[in-house]
């Protein structure tokens, strides 16, 4: 009997599924590397600074209380009116002042219009959480988040030293708040 000597090698199906396989892990990993790239602290700030306006505005409503939010080029903090004068938000830690990352920059408009923001909100508010007189002059809000659901419409810039895009946040009565991505601002 002849002894076949047939040499098997590796069938096109078998070719075509292994670089199926190695196109996939490498999509995965470049997406990947992708999110991890120079702009998650502009992001981190942006995402953060959405969801606390939001839940303030959301606390204004159920609490009855009118909040208020003040932005700096490198922080922003929350502010509660009594009636009288805004404060500093104290009871609450999701809502304390905020320092955001150096590399990262606010700017505020309102109503279509570029507002010139204070030097830094969080340390002023920290130092005059103690001294009324102070408080009375210099700490009112660029934003209201008021207790009948109205909230000053406002966009606010979050951008990195880069070439990244910025970030927006943004808020209105129609749509409340909301965080814009830069790919969907930049596309419309």
């Amino acid at each position: 009997m002849p002894v076949s000597t047939r040499i098997r090698g590796f069938t096109l199906i078998e070719i075509l599924v292994v670089l199926v396989i190695i196109s996939i892990i490498t999509a995965v990993a470049v997406l990947s590397l992708g999110s991890l790239g120079g702009n998650s602290a502009v992001k981190h700030a942006a995402e953060q600074l959405a969801d606390l306006t939001d839940l303030a505005a959301q606390q204004a409503i159920m609490r009855g209380q009118q909040y208020g939010l003040r932005i700096a080029p490198h922080g922003y903090a929350f502010l509660l009116f009594d009636g009288h004068t805004w404060t500093p938000v104290q009871d609450d830690e999701l809502l304390r002042a905020r320092r955001i990352d150096s590399s990262v920059t606010l700017s505020l408009q309102l109503e279509g219009t570029p507002i010139s923001l204070p030097a830094d909100t969080t340390q002023q508010a920290e130092s005059d959480s103690g001294n009324a007189d102070s408080q009375k002059q210099a700490l009112k809000p660029q934003i209201m988040l008021l207790s009948s659901g109205e909230i000053t419409p406002f966009k606010i810039t979050v951008s990195g030293g880069g070439q990244h895009p910025p970030y927006l946040v943004t808020g209105d009565l129609l749509h409340g708040i909301q965080l814009v991505s830069p790919d969907a601002h930049s596309s419309s």
